[in-house]
């Protein structure tokens, strides 16, 4: 009977020495041709960049020959060194039982060995043994090296992260990452214009427009990867969120630290500060004040306005109009835009639904806001710089607790790791005392306001419209719009404030009697109009509404006063 023989053929992703696929082929189908054996190559399972730590059931290749579809195709698995097989005892183990249960053979050339055999057996357990032991060598060797060439501030693998270049030190010095001038400007580019509120998505739409190509385009211009890659909120979100922008070295997205709990440093020179990256850090993570959701649209007050009749938001929809050819000119085609009541026009339930043309509404909104508010200095928090490090603070706390507790159940009683208790104590407990200090310093600002040295005006006219509906969520404006709300006018609006009244109070500045109380109205009722007897019972709702919101701001103001 034939021997179908499945030559299984591995080199591995360790510096192990690993010998090379031809040779190992070479082995293999020498012992198949050796005088007097009869046998054939069926297949070869060829798994390279493959650890011999990884079972064999898994790899690529050879995994797929002990599936019920591919087994009866065999009867012979050859190597050509244990090793080639696997580097841990347990799966070397299971294989070889596996092959027996089915009546199949495991062979390895190099050292002679046929389990088919009890002696053979025993041998190749020996040797897996060994191989296992010779894996945990590489790695802790490997290890040491990743750990000094930390130490040292030395990249350590891998491609280079987003605005960097590996350089090489010298012989036998390691790599260190230096930044690309041209990235450092862009980097710093991009985290300006987040600071200064503008929207991811204009920041990846500004980058398309210009050309600027993509660090993954530029890194691996030959991949398919690469070359479909485009700038978009989250490529951005995820450059600006890496740790490693701001020198950081990381371990599966987690921030390394040294023996004293400070972070490791990949790059002296960063591609931006730790403060600056802090603050970028906080306002993409913060949902309210920094970075609310953005709609799709580009109108200024898509998610900011809603309808005074059923408080639905208002979409904006667009309409064209054609004009047909006359008299043998040209026929005229324009567009234009409204908001409108988006229940409306979905469940078809709202009253009264508000409408108005996109460039009254606007307009007249980004007037009476303006007049009224565009003088205010324009102040952040002090501790808008600052993290929180409260639940860092719990987490470390946890860490050193369960630390102590192991320590106490003799889990660090050999010398060896006592020194590694006593290496994570210290550094835990260094890190600790500088997260508190950080605390004192956070609490101490907390609350506190300063002018930017801009006005609100400023800051509104410099923003195109998605920037502006951005500003107006960040300080959580709110536009109410009515339908028909006094005789002769189609709509009006009561705007709220929100948080910007609170924090000009913070300064101390004096506001006009007409903001005072938080509310701005256009075209709703007055007083005027109820003597007049001019409202139907619709129209005097509406003027109840604005008043109970003025009067609801204004016991709001008397609250919180000093």
């Amino acid at each position: 009977m034939t021997l179908r023989v499945l030559g299984s053929l591995r080199l591995s992703v360790e510096t192990d020495n690993s010998t090379a696929i031809p040779r190992q082929r070479d082995h293999i189908q020498h012992w198949v041709d050796a005088p007097g054996r009869d046998a054939r190559i069926v297949a070869w399972a060829e798994d390279t960049d493959v650890s011999g730590g990884l079972h064999p059931f898994k790899r690529p290749d050879l995994g797929k020959w002990f599936h019920d579809d591919y087994a009866d195709q065999w009867d012979v698995l050859c190597v050509m060194k244990v090793d080639r097989l696997s580097r841990r005892v347990a799966h070397f183990s299971e294989i070889v039982q596996w092959c027996q249960e089915r009546g199949k053979i495991v062979v390895s050339t190099q050292e002679g060995i046929d389990m088919s055999t009890p002696m053979g057996k025993m041998f190749a357990q020996i040797l897996a043994v060994f191989a296992e032991g010779e894996l945990d060598t590489i790695r802790a060797r490997a290890t040491d090296a990743a750990r000094t060439r930390l130490a040292a501030g030395t990249w350590v693998a891998g491609l280079a992260p987003f605005g960097y270049e590996i350089v090489p030190l010298g012989k036998g010095k390691g790599k260190r990452l230096r930044p690309i001038e041209h990235y450092e400007e862009l980097a710093r580019e991009i985290a300006d214009k987040i600071l200064e509120g503008k929207s991811l998505r204009s920041i990846s739409r500004e980058l398309i427009e210009r050309g600027e190509p993509t660090w993954l385009s530029l890194i691996q211009p030959n991949s398919k990867r690469g070359a479909e890659s485009q700038w978009s909120n989250s490529s951005i979100r995820v450059i600006m969120l890496n740790p490693k922008i701001a020198g950081y070295y990381t371990y599966k997205g987690e921030i390394v630290e040294d023996d004293e709990g400070n972070p490791r440093m990949i790059a002296e020179k960063p591609l931006l500060d730790h403060k600056t990256w802090n603050r970028v850090v906080l306002k993409l993570r913060d949902n309210r004040p920094f970075a609310p959701k953005v709609t799709r649209s580009k109108a200024m007050l898509v998610g900011v306005a809603v309808c005074g009749s059923c408080r639905g938001p208002l979409t904006r929809a667009v309409y064209t109009n054609r004009q047909p050819a006359q008299d043998g000119g040209p026929g005229k085609e324009w567009h234009y835009s409204r908001y409108k009541c988006s229940r409306q026009q979905v469940r078809a339930n709202c009253q009264s639904p508000a409408a108005a043309t996109t460039l009254s509404l606007e307009d007249h909104f980004s007037k009476l806001f303006l007049e009224h508010m565009g003088h205010l200095p324009e102040v952040r928090q002090l501790d808008a710089d600052l993290h929180d490090p409260s639940s860092d603070i719990a987490t470390t706390e946890a860490r050193l607790k369960r630390l102590k507790d192991d320590f106490g159940a003799g889990r660090y009683d050999t010398p060896e790791k006592e020194e590694v208790y006593w290496s994570l104590l210290n550094s835990q407990s260094a890190k600790l005392s500088r997260l508190r200090s950080k605390l004192a310093k956070f609490e101490e600002r907390s609350g506190k306001f300063a002018p930017t040295g801009r006005t609100f005006a400023d800051i509104w006219n410099s923003r195109d419209d998605e920037g502006k509906e951005l500003f107006l969520k960040e300080h959580q404006v709110k536009v109410v719009v009515y339908r028909d709300p006094i005789p002769g006018k189609r709509f009006g609006f009561m705007v709220q404030l929100g948080d910007v009244r609170r924090m000009a109070k913070a300064l101390r500045v004096e506001l006009t009697d007409d903001v005072a109380h938080g509310v701005i109205t256009f075209n709703l009722p007055t007083q005027q109009h109820v003597r007049n007897q001019e409202l139907d019972a619709r129209q005097l709702r509406i003027g109840l509404d604005a008043a109970d919101a003025i009067e609801a701001s204004q016991r709001l103001a008397e609250q919180s006063a000093p």
